[in-house]
């Protein structure tokens, strides 16, 4: 639930969110999931149809064979063991329920057989658009306080460097705000993203207003040399994709140098990023 507090005098202000208290966040935490829902629902019809295949052509030792290498697969110390232990506090079913995840995977395949029908490079774009809601919730549950009278924004125990901040850029969704915060270079772990009850906007942003203007303050955290390495390992990182694309053959190849380009040009953009604004 929203909790939002405040003095009398309203000089201090604290409240939690959490994503269960919008439905529309609540929904977007599902969509990631119900993709990879889907693929393994996917994956189990597979399953069953290479193994229901070899039993009607009477190929017993192929069918044991499915079965064996889908087994390993799983217990593998790659795999499973990774998705059994977490270092995340709160529980999974904290957020997800059986019954929703368990929809969710139906709609997700759906999702994406539907997506194979207008065109083969459609269940990419789909996977690709299932990450963007976790960048809206994953930072959830979020809390804060702000002390007008000290001039302090604490961010999730995080001390946002007022002094610093360049531009406040505010989106209204819901009942909440989400706030992107632009910063002076030389503060690369400030938070960027910050998420408020709509309740809390004005204090917050009468905070950052009326901190002292340092927007001048330049000044670098890595010397030439890390920026320089830096930089040349984001563009072959985004140089990956366009090389697999020329290089394996067309079909299935250049859809997984499509797959992975985005993943490793992803990576690439942040790293780009690091080069530029530590």
């Amino acid at each position: 639930m929203v909790q939002a507090t405040s003095d009398t005098d309203d000089v201090t202000i604290k409240w939690e969110f959490d994503v269960t208290d919008s439905l529309l966040l609540q929904t977007l935490a599902y969509v990631s999931p119900s993709i990879f829902g889907g693929v393994a629902i996917l994956a189990g019809g597979l399953l069953l149809w290479l193994v229901g295949s070899a039993l009607l052509d009477g190929d017993l030792a192929r069918a044991v064979g499915v079965v064996t290498f889908a087994a390993l697969a799983l217990l593998s110390r790659r795999y499973l063991p990774a998705l059994l232990d977490t270092n995340v506090t709160d529980s999974l079913w904290n957020r997800y329920s059986w019954r929703g995840l368990a929809i969710g995977s139906v709609v997700g395949a759906l999702v994406l057989l539907g997506s194979t029908q207008l065109h083969p490079m459609a269940p990419f774009a789909v996977f690709m658009a299932s990450w963007v809601p976790v960048v809206l919730t994953a930072a959830f549950p979020t809390s804060g306080y702000a002390d007008r009278a000290e001039g302090t924004l604490v961010i999730d125990d995080t001390e946002v460097p007022l002094e610093a901040v360049s531009a406040f850029r505010v989106v209204s969704i819901d009942t909440f705000v989400l706030c992107w915060l632009s910063y002076t270079r030389g503060v690369p772990t400030a938070p960027r993203i910050i998420v408020l009850p709509s309740s809390c906007l004005d204090v917050v942003s009468n905070l950052i207003e009326t901190a002292p203007d340092a927007s001048k303050r330049e000044h670098s955290t890595i010397d030439r040399t890390e920026r320089l390495i830096v930089g040349l390992f984001g563009l072959g990182l985004i140089a990956v994709g366009p090389l697999l694309w020329l290089i394996v053959p067309p079909g299935d190849g250049q859809v997984v140098a499509l797959y992975a380009g985005a993943m490793f040009g992803l990576f690439g953009l942040i790293l780009l990023w690091y080069a530029y604004s530590a």
